[in-house]
């Protein structure tokens, strides 16, 4: 019987390697270097800044193009680089593109199968509907950034006001028993709460809350921990649903003491734990909620409850699991076709249910705003679920991912110059080239729905996440640009107007950089002098 090969990509890397060195052929990296009709001066000062200690070992990827396409510097462009959260340009300009965002909402509802009898008694489950909403909470619409609360501080705004509104609509209705449970239904997307490739130690905080079509107040409950006299700390949650136990053995730190304080939760578990020595004034930390859907029929339970409403069953989640046996890296990739979507509101079916209530949010195109200006993890993978939902197959991550690729597939950028697993850019497994951020953003300054799109991103010296990077510079209100940081990763794409007037699409792509925030600021700010740079020269 003749032998059988299989020729992986190992076996063809080693034959390639062999075939090269026993022909003595000489083979550089692609796009290893400089544009070969890179302006000298502009060459020169580039590699000046990456000569910096801080950027020594780092993995660097940098694409600038004009509008029409034509290269004004390349170095590793064609090079794949964890992008971090420039991957949020990806799944806005997607959804920017493809579905009608001025005047798509979402609609989140009050349901019911039951009856409700002469004395104001329901029968049967109260079910809160989710449709994806990330507006629920104390941010106020549209995006002003001087009124952006940080996640470390308490809300200004009361963050239950949309589903308090709608217990108020079950109590004016003259309902005053449910005989019943109070239902928190996240079924319109599957139950993945996860992106492909986040580290676990992020889920337990606010930046990895968990994916729900379901979401109240970003997926976020805040412990506010305060001193006293007799050197205990007091904790309190907001919102004050009940959910989590504290475990709490902190102290408070002593005059000319240093505060330690420690937090964490284990993912899955409802104990949070306080200990160490927490500052006499306080201080406040955000945590993600374990399941979004039943915190949300707990918050409507106590607010009911608060109402005069009773109600003699339980809360409790509703998921739908993903049931696919299609591989997922197969089903990412096929083809499809876009249809154009014209609905108006996006929610969850009813199925013959009675309407009791309902909230309708903001349109989508002003939360892709505060999406793209605070980088807002939770938000792109609820936008990357309703892609999937409208667009795909389902509310999956794997159709989600499915249409945003054809996307850019569109918009020609390259198929090997990207994969990635998730709307966010939380997960280290996404890859992407410099020169792709740099097609897209060509790509879009072209599209009816491009300039748009290109007033959510952060402004530099003004707004977003760049509203302290290039304040009193030449690119002071002329930068508008994505940024990206994970563990050792930084990351800016966008757009700038250079000192000719000309506008320029850029993406500089740093991987591995030295570890702590000493060595992320230099690698910033190396990143903001190449732009600098950049915009002098053009």
């Amino acid at each position: 019987m003749a032998q059988q090969w299989n020729f992986d990509s190992l076996h063809i890397r080693v034959l390639l390697l062999t075939a090269i060195l026993a022909g003595g052929l000489v083979v550089s990296a692609q796009s290893n270097s400089v544009a070969e009709d890179a302006n000298p001066a502009l060459d020169a000062s580039i590699r000046e800044i990456l000569s910096s200690p801080e950027l020594a070992q780092a993995h660097i990827g940098i694409s600038v193009r004009t509008l029409n396409g034509r290269e004004i510097y390349a170095l590793h462009d064609r090079e794949r680089y964890t992008p971090a959260s420039n991957t949020k340009l990806l799944t806005t300009a997607a959804a920017s593109a493809l579905l009608p965002v001025n005047k798509l909402t979402w609609t989140t509802r009050l349901v019911t199968s039951g009856m409700i009898d002469g004395n104001g008694t329901l029968h049967g489950d109260l079910v809160l509907l989710g449709a994806g909403d990330p507006t629920m909470s104390a941010r106020p619409y549209p995006y002003r950034s001087k009124h952006e609360a940080s996640a470390n501080s308490l809300p200004e705004r009361d963050p239950l006001e949309a589903i308090a509104a709608m217990a108020d609509a079950i109590k004016a209705q003259g309902i005053h028993a449910i005989d019943g449970d109070v239902v928190g239904d996240d079924t319109l997307f599957t139950w993945e709460p996860y992106g492909v490739g986040w580290g676990w130690d992020d889920l337990v905080w606010s930046y990895g809350a968990p994916v729900s079509a379901l979401t109240l107040d970003d997926n976020v409950v805040r412990l506010h921990v305060s001193g006293n006299g007799d050197g205990t700390p007091t904790a309190t949650w907001t919102p004050a649903t009940p959910f989590y136990t504290l475990q709490n053995t902190a102290r408070v730190a002593t005059d000319g003491v240093t505060a330690e304080p420690g937090l964490d939760r284990m993912p899955g578990s409802h104990m949070v734990r306080l200990w160490g020595t927490i500052p006499a004034g306080g201080y406040v930390a955000p945590m993600a909620i374990e399941d979004p859907a039943e915190f949300a029929a707990r918050t409507l339970l106590m607010l009911l409850t608060e109402r005069g409403v009773k109600v003699t069953g339980a809360a409790r989640a509703h998921h739908r699991l993903n049931a696919t046996t299609t591989d997922y890296a197969m089903e990412q990739a096929l083809p499809m076709q876009f249809h154009p979507v014209q609905i108006s509101s996006f929610s969850a079916p009813v199925m013959g249910r009675r309407i009791l209530a309902e909230h309708i949010s903001p349109p989508v195109a002003e939360d892709i705003v505060v999406t793209n200006k605070v980088s807002q993890n939770l938000h792109a993978e609820l936008l990357l679920r309703m892609l999937g939902s409208l667009l795909g197959n389902d509310g999956s991550y794997a159709q989600g991912v499915r249409v945003v690729r054809q996307f850019l597939l569109n918009a020609g950028v390259a198929p090997q110059d990207f994969f990635f697993h998730d709307g966010s850019g939380m997960s280290m497994s996404d890859e992407i080239t410099p020169r792709a951020y740099t097609t897209l953003l060509a790509y879009a300054a072209h599209q009816p729905w491009g300039a748009e799109w290109r007033r959510s991103l952060p402004v530099g010296g003004v707004d977003g996440s760049l509203d302290a990077r290039f304040a009193k510079t030449a690119l002071d209100g002329k930068i508008e640009a994505k940024t990206g940081s994970l563990s050792e990763v930084s990351t800016l794409s966008g757009y700038l107007t250079a000192a000719s007037g000309k506008t320029l699409v850029f993406s500089i792509l740093v991987n591995g950089h030295l570890p702590g925030d000493e060595h992320a600021h230099a690698t910033t700010a190396a990143m903001d002098r190449i732009c600098l740079a950049v915009a002098a020269a053009e």
